[in-house]
């Protein structure tokens, strides 16, 4: 298989998982858009360099966490980390009505905002988490044991119950 040709299917199989982890991190649409490009970017030109030596979708874990948290550094995504979410996510599907589509953006939009006051580690972990990623592969992805990766899960679901507590969040 060529490379333009492992590009296209691993992007094809990957796309919304990338997108979600930019959702963890970034806020402003515009700007989770030019992450969005730079893990594609990335991807490409480490292609040829992977070696096989994990699986896929932990490479681009690793990928698409660097490059957000390389965002996260620039001055101007820093500004604009804590402003509210003024665009609603287009990922969420549609529900029945028009009534739960909202409550599910809302809650949605809830969660992304309490995950972005996590710091860093912690909205890799729980972005991971959210992608039914496995404890020995988040482990890998983020070089810590699996044993931490539990504790740091169970605190961090403590925290975001809390927070979305706080912010007036009602369970449905």
């Amino acid at each position: 298989m060529d490379k333009e040709s492992k590009f296209k299917s691993v992007v094809e199989a990957n796309q919304d998982r990338i997108y979600r982890i930019c959702c963890s991190y970034i806020q402003d649409e515009q700007e989770r858009q030019d992450v969005f490009q730079k893990i594609l970017i990335h991807i490409w030109a480490n292609l040829d360099s992977f070696k096989g030596k994990s699986q896929m979708s932990t490479y681009l874990y690793r990928i698409a966490i660097n490059t957000c948290f390389g965002a996260l550094r620039s001055k101007t995504t820093k500004q604009q980390l804590f402003q509210s979410i003024s665009q609603p996510l287009d990922e969420i599907p549609d529900p029945i009505c028009p009534e739960e589509a909202y409550l599910l953006q809302e809650d949605v939009r809830n969660l992304y905002s309490c995950i972005r006051t996590l710091d860093s580690l912690d909205r890799a972990l729980i972005a991971l988490y959210l992608e039914d990623v496995n404890t020995k592969e988040m482990a890998e992805i983020l070089g810590i044991s699996e044993v931490n990766i539990r504790v740091k899960l169970h605190r961090i679901k403590i925290r975001l119950k809390k927070l979305l507590e706080n912010n007036g969040y009602e369970s449905r």
